[in-house]
């Protein structure tokens, strides 16, 4: 028990840590849409991205797989690197990972094929949303009471 709370508080740590979640749930995420979907038609007729739809039609999806992953992991790194020390590093650090989680559950809904699946994974997508309004609002009024 000691290491494994040891393992999360040097992750909780390490902006650059935090910042391979999203780079690595992009790839788990596409993963397992190509394996699961059964071929490319599928993925074009039923992907929720436009960009991959696009990516797919196009041939362009090792490219767009590669700058999505460098954005993310790029993005998330310097998101914490600024927030590193802040207040709000526990608020990046959850919209991260929250991201993440929405990717690797987004992937797993062509498993489950379901609309109730495909919901839920919506409604975790909006509560990325609302993680980056309430930061937005709490920073607001955290800056207007310091002045």
């Amino acid at each position: 028990m000691q290491t494994e709370s040891g393992f999360i508080r040097k992750l909780y740590g390490d902006y650059r840590l935090i910042a391979l979640l999203p780079a690595i749930a992009v790839i788990i995420d596409y993963a397992l849409t190509f394996y699961l979907a059964g071929d490319a038609s599928m993925i074009t007729i039923w992907e929720a991205s436009p960009f991959v739809r696009f990516a797919i039609i196009n041939n362009l999806m090792i490219a767009y797989l590669i700058a999505i992953v460098l954005f993310y992991y790029g993005a998330s790194f310097g998101v914490l690197k600024i927030l590193s020390g802040s207040d709000y590093y526990k608020f990046g650090s959850l919209l991260i990972i929250t991201i993440s989680i929405t990717h690797v559950i987004g992937g797993m809904s062509w498993y489950f094929r379901n609309a109730l699946y495909s919901n839920g994974v919506f409604i975790v997508s909006l509560l990325s949303i609302v993680i980056a309004f309430v930061v937005f609002g709490f920073s607001l009024i955290h800056e207007h009471t310091a002045a």
